[in-house]
């Protein structure tokens, strides 16, 4: 659920060079989860919902009982990447999840959404759903749609993990040519010129050796969002800038950094820890930046102990 990067290898390295370091866990590791299986179970247990929104309508799933979770996007892929930490949570959370406007198969970018539009959306799905109080679990732009809803709607959002979050990202000239120029571009990631061996370059590495067809999934899920779609998230995050408004964030937040992400995404991070109220952060080590699908069970071990905390 990154994405900028996946438009072009001249924005942010985003990949370590060094390999993966192996991590040393106080317990034994569970077996491997069968994602194939996994994904058809979700697929035919989760409820499926729409909401129709002024100017779209949204469509989600949900899954699971107890405390509601809502998992927002990153930068491109659907919900479904989502589906083994949700098969996880399961029965302690009722997760909540959804595409943004223009990521599902077949749907056309829509140019003048805003991020306190996204935070809306939140907001609306938990009054349908009769939520008042949610947690939220949001990576890289996700992050910015969940900095909004925590101020525009503190009552409603309790707590909150961060993944490779940031207030303000500055995109290079090229980036910002990029974005302008794909504003337009009539296909999708898949059929994006050089995307493929750049998903490769920074993200392969991360994913489980013995099981190729783990990164497939992604591959299959990030390659069919339209290109128009990714310039349109990425010219939210070149407009917006968060770091006046973060002393008003009192949620306590949880900052996940994860292996691959750049010198400028830490830097980022680093900006967040400052400046929020009530936060801290949690390394997590040997995974990209995409962990719900290459160590989900470690994910869910870092939710659960977030989340359960007096």
């Amino acid at each position: 659920m990154t994405g900028l990067s996946d438009l072009n290898d001249g924005l942010e390295s985003s990949a370590a060079e060094n390999p993966a370091v192996a991590v040393p866990e106080a317990e034994a590791c569970p077996p491997p989860l069968e994602w194939q299986d996994v994904l058809r179970e979700f697929h035919a247990q989760a409820e499926v919902w729409y909401l129709d929104r002024p100017q779209y309508r949204l469509t989600g799933r949900v899954l699971g009982t107890g405390r509601p979770l809502y998992l927002l996007g990153g930068f491109g892929g659907a919900h479904e990447l989502y589906a083994l930490l949700v098969w996880l949570l399961r029965d302690q959370y009722r997760c909540v999840l959804w595409d943004y406007p223009g990521v599902a198969p077949g749907a056309k970018a829509l140019r003048g959404v805003t991020l306190a539009d996204l935070a809306a959306d939140l907001a609306a799905v938990a009054a349908t759903c009769g939520d008042a109080s949610i947690d939220l679990y949001a990576p890289s732009f996700g992050t910015l749609v969940a900095l909004q809803a925590a101020l525009d709607f503190p009552r409603l959002v309790r707590r909150a993990i961060l993944q490779g979050g940031f207030a303000r990202r500055r995109l290079s000239g090229a980036e910002r040519i990029l974005t302008r120029a794909c504003r337009f571009f009539p296909g999708t990631l898949q059929n994006f010129p050089g995307s493929r061996g750049v998903r490769r370059h920074n993200h392969r590495r991360w994913f489980p050796p013995f099981d190729e067809t783990r990164w497939q999934f992604l591959e299959e899920s990030t390659g069919r969002v339209p290109v128009a779609t990714l310039a349109w998230q990425a010219t939210l995050v070149r407009n917006a800038d968060y770091r006046p408004r973060l002393a008003a964030v009192t949620q306590r937040v949880l900052l996940v950094e994860t292996e691959g992400e750049g010198v400028a995404s830490q830097f980022c991070q680093t900006e967040l820890a400052a400046a929020l109220p009530e936060s801290r952060r949690e390394p997590m080590l040997s995974t990209g930046q995409y962990p719900c699908l290459t160590h989900p069970h470690r994910v869910a071990k870092l939710v659960r102990s977030f989340l359960e905390e007096p």
